[in-house]
């Protein structure tokens, strides 16, 4: 990046790294504390294997949402961000899911199946705009597949 960032842009930096890392941990939190997601894995790493992975996932794709969204005055990414609103709300939406389906391991299984697909898809979705995104994206890329299977070991 050659430009020099504005005050705001910079802001917008910590408000889709932090700020999305923030909403994600928030719902995990209370999910957690209804309905743990781990409860049915009996051949899994301990919780906070998941809560580290998530503090490293979660903002490495807020700061690679960020960088597409610097693109903003040369290329239309409108699309790009309701793909990130809509991620954003299918990752707090598994804790709810998680509750409703009584912490069924292939419920889990399932959305973690959908979340290798989604995450996919933004990283093609997010190449388009900026280069720089696929290596932020890598994170979350690769924890899903890890993720899908510990879920499925435990089916």
């Amino acid at each position: 990046m050659l430009k020099t960032l504005t005050k705001r842009e910079k802001w917008m930096g910590i408000l889709f790294s932090i700020g999305t890392l923030i909403v994600v941990m928030t719902a995990a939190l209370i999910g957690f504390a209804y309905a743990p997601p781990n409860e049915n894995l009996h051949t899994a790493p301990g919780d906070s294997f998941f809560w580290i992975a998530w503090l490293i996932v979660i903002p490495t794709w807020g700061i690679a949402t960020w960088l597409v969204w610097l693109q903003r005055g040369k290329e239309d990414i409108r699309g790009a961000m309701v793909v990130f609103a809509f991620f954003l709300l299918s990752i707090i939406s598994f804790f709810p899911n998680t509750a409703a389906a009584n912490q069924s391991v292939l419920a889990i299984f399932i959305g973690d199946v959908i979340g290798i697909i989604e995450s996919l898809f933004i990283l093609w979705l997010y190449s388009r705009y900026s280069r720089a995104a696929i290596l932020w994206l890598l994170p979350l890329v690769i924890w899903f597949p890890i993720t899908t299977v510990i879920k499925f070991i435990n089916l």
